[in-house]
C-alpha cells in the first residue's frame, strides 16, 4: 500500500527431551530438588510477528509468541514453572524528518505463568497457582544533533508491581523465607535521561 511493506513471519519449535537435568522446586518448596528427567520433557513455541510502516517515518511491530514447556516431576507432567503461556508486543517509533527526533512508544503483554506449589506452607504464605497476566508500558523520546543526542525516558509507566515478591518477609531467618518465586516488576515507574555522543 502506498509503496509501503508489510513483513510477517511465523516461527514454530518443538524440541522433545530424552535426558534432562529437573529443578523441582513443587515437591517441598522449602527445598530445590536435583535428579535426571524420568518420562516426558517438551517445548512448543510459537510466534506470530508484523512489521509495517503505518505512515511515513511510522514504524509498527507487532508479536505475539505462545508457550507450552512442560516436563516430569515426581509428581507426574506439569507445566515448568516461571515461563509465561503467552507473551505479546506492540512497537511504535516515530522518526522526523531529517531525523531530528524519535519517538518510541512499547507495550510488553506477559501472560501468566505457573507458580511453583506452596501448598504445603502455612496458609498465610500460600500463593495462587498461576500469576496474574500484567501489561508494562516503556516510552523514550530521542533528540539528534550532529554527532551526539540526548533522551529522555520511562519504563514500567503502568506502575505495575508484584505484591508481595518474598515469601515470609515478616520473618528473614525463619524457614519459609524465600525469594526466588519472583514472577514480575518489583519496582514501580524508572524515569531516566541520557546523552550519546557519536566518536566517528
Amino acid at each position: 500500500m502506498h509503496n509501503r511493506e508489510l513483513t510477517l513471519s511465523f516461527d514454530a519449535y518443538r524440541t522433545e527431551f530424552i535426558n534432562q537435568v529437573v529443578v523441582d522446586r513443587d515437591s517441598d518448596l522449602s527445598k530445590v530438588l536435583i535428579y535426571n528427567l524420568e518420562g516426558r520433557s517438551f517445548s512448543n513455541s510459537f510466534q506470530l510477528e508484523a512489521n509495517y510502516e503505518l505512515i511515513r517515518g511510522l514504524d509498527l511491530t507487532a508479536a505475539f509468541r505462545y508457550n507450552d514447556v512442560q516436563m516430569t516431576y515426581t509428581s507426574g507432567l506439569l507445566e515448568k514453572p516461571m515461563v509465561n503461556k503467552y507473551k505479546g508486543l506492540l512497537s511504535l517509533s516515530y522518526v522526523t524528518n531529517l531525523k531530528k527526533w524519535q519517538f518510541d512508544f512499547t507495550t510488553q503483554f506477559n501472560g501468566q505463568t505457573r507458580l511453583p506449589s506452596t501448598a504445603d506452607l502455612p496458609e498465610q504464605y500460600h500463593l495462587a497457582d498461576y500469576s496474574p497476566a500484567y501489561t508494562i508500558l516503556n516510552a523514550q523520546i530521542t533528540k539528534y544533533f550532529r554527532n551526539w543526542n540526548v533522551y529522555l525516558g520511562g519504563e514500567n509507566l503502568t506502575n505495575f508491581k508484584q505484591k508481595n515478591p518474598i515469601i515470609g518477609a515478616d520473618d528473614p531467618f525463619g524457614p519459609y523465607f524465600d525469594s526466588s518465586v519472583v514472577w514480575g516488576p518489583v519496582y514501580g515507574i524508572k524515569i531516566y535521561a541520557g546523552l550519546r555522543y557519536t566518536i566517528k
